[in-house]
């Protein structure tokens, strides 16, 4: 992750690499380049704190559901640090709300991972679902990547999609990178705790 003071918006922007996370309680800009990987962007907006996830589930998630599956573990390791911030800030995890971008399906970049982009998105409509956390927008799948401006003070996102890849090239090697470090580790995950 890196944090830019100089930039056309005025504001601090924090960008985030793939397998990042950040909650903040302050007036800046998360931002983040997303291919097959997921950004998961949230909020509470009475306590005025949000936060920013940057991750991938790293294979087909099984039928027995999220929760029982080993390959699933990763992103709910994920979705628990990123919230696990945003409460240590102040934030309540009942009031929370979420917008989900990426699980973009990209052949030139990583080939024969077409089911990965949608066992990303079937995680995190599971995981929503199962945590009762509103997802008040979403735009995932595709053949593009996604460029996110996120104000986590007030929820309000701003996209643009990217169709050409020299656009966001440093990004497609980071993407590659982690995606390539997530598998090697996989399963090394270790037993999950899940709080009321």
């Amino acid at each position: 992750m890196i944090k830019s003071e100089s930039n056309r918006f005025g504001k601090t922007i924090f960008i985030l690499y793939p397998g990042d996370y950040i909650a903040v309680k302050e007036d800046c800009i998360l931002s983040s380049v997303t291919g097959i990987t997921v950004l998961v962007c949230l909020f509470d907006t009475e306590k005025k704190i949000g936060g920013m996830g940057h991750f991938i589930v790293p294979g087909s998630i099984g039928t027995d559901g999220i929760f029982m599956d080993d390959i699933a573990r990763h992103g709910i390791q994920s979705m628990e640090l990123l919230i696990g911030e945003i409460v240590k800030k102040g934030g309540d995890r009942k009031s929370l709300k979420a917008k989900l971008f990426g699980a973009g399906y990209l052949k030139e970049s990583i080939p024969h991972m077409g089911g990965l982009a949608e066992s990303n998105i079937r995680f995190l409509q599971e995981y929503f679902t199962l945590e009762k956390i509103q997802v008040i927008d979403k735009d995932m799948g595709g053949h593009f990547r996604r460029k996110i401006y996120f104000l986590p003070l007030s929820g309000k996102v701003f996209r643009r999609y990217q169709r050409r890849n020299e656009d966001s090239s440093e990004f497609r090697i980071m993407e590659k990178e982690y995606i390539d470090s997530v598998f090697r580790n996989r399963g090394r995950t270790g037993k999950l705790i899940l709080f009321e």
